[in-house]
């Protein structure tokens, strides 16, 4: 898919504990549904990640992932690297977008990144692309928020997969998208 990413907010899950007198919730729940670019392609060159991680995606103990055992543990880029085994996977948006709203809202506990395997869309097929670019920029449904990447930064040659950099501006971008729906 282009750059433009649909993030569905099913965040946050409340679970009762005394933190929550004070606005405070245990446990944010994200789903991270993705094409290539939600998996990472970040600094991914002839099929090889250069392992670089910016300062924006570096692991913090509050930032969770669900492992491929359904197991919680810290996340750490690549994100998807066991589970999209068929590519290479680098830095992607989702490391980012956990620092920013941590950053951001403490309140929101630790971050748990659910990330689904594959959502398979073709990627600029013709007119396709366009009437389903559309149709996701024009959802209005509660707590579902389209961000739209275009005009970020691809790699040379390849107009799809966003540079590194692009991808943590995209982590912020739907930092700054939730943070505002204010869930």
């Amino acid at each position: 898919m282009f750059p433009l990413i649909i993030f569905m907010f099913l965040a946050p899950f409340e679970f009762q504990s005394e933190i929550l007198v004070y606005g405070c919730v245990d446990k944010s729940i994200f789903i991270l549904a993705r094409q290539s670019n939600m998996a990472g392609r970040g600094g991914v060159l002839h099929g090889t990640w250069d392992g670089y991680v910016p300062p924006e995606c570096r692991p913090k103990p509050r930032i969770l992932r669900l492992n491929p055992k359904l197991m919680w543990e810290e996340a750490h880029e690549p994100l998807h690297g066991d589970i999209d085994t068929r590519k290479p996977c680098g830095v992607g948006p989702g490391m980012s977008f956990a620092n920013g709203v941590l950053e951001r809202d403490p309140c929101v506990g630790a971050i748990g990144l659910v990330l689904v395997l594959l959502v398979a869309l073709a990627s600029r097929v013709g007119s396709y692309f366009e009437v389903v670019r559309k149709a996701q920029l024009e959802i209005k449904l509660p707590n579902v928020v389209c961000v739209d990447a275009k005009g970020l930064e691809v790699k040379k040659n390849d107009t799809v997969h966003l540079t590194t950099s692009a991808q943590v501006q995209l982590g912020k971008m739907l930092a700054n998208a939730f943070l505002q729906i204010g869930i």
